[in-house]
């Protein structure tokens, strides 16, 4: 079983995702949703998962850029897709500086599923 953990501080993108995600994997997944930061580090701390999706657009001005540090301290070696609505952002150039393992832009993320993003 697939475990997957969607940072965004939107409900109606978590409902999104694991609705795209029901209709790739059926019921082979498990994916926890956690509004900010301070949340996916508490789930990570007690539970391992197999990919982050994290939105590059968090409350309070944070950017994936400043997420993904905090993320990687409590999940090292887990991979990070970003999910932007601007995929050509300035502070997404750097992927591999960032440890980002894809950025998918939002509006793609169902044919990326499809596509095989996550196996």
């Amino acid at each position: 079983m697939r475990r997957f953990l969607l940072v965004d501080d939107d409900e109606h993108e978590f409902m999104f995702v694991k609705f795209l995600l029901k209709d790739r994997y059926k019921n082979d997944f498990t994916l926890t949703y956690a509004q900010n930061i301070e949340e996916a580090q508490t789930h990570l701390a007690k539970e391992g998962v197999d990919v982050i999706l994290l939105d590059d657009r968090l409350s309070r001005g944070l950017t994936s850029a400043d997420s993904i540090p905090q993320l990687q301290k409590a999940a090292f070696n887990v991979p990070i897709i970003v999910i932007s609505k601007d995929i050509d952002a300035k502070h997404l150039k750097d992927r591999r500086r960032l440890g980002i393992t894809k950025v998918v832009d939002k509006f793609k993320l169902r044919d990326e599923l499809a596509n095989g993003l996550l196996d």
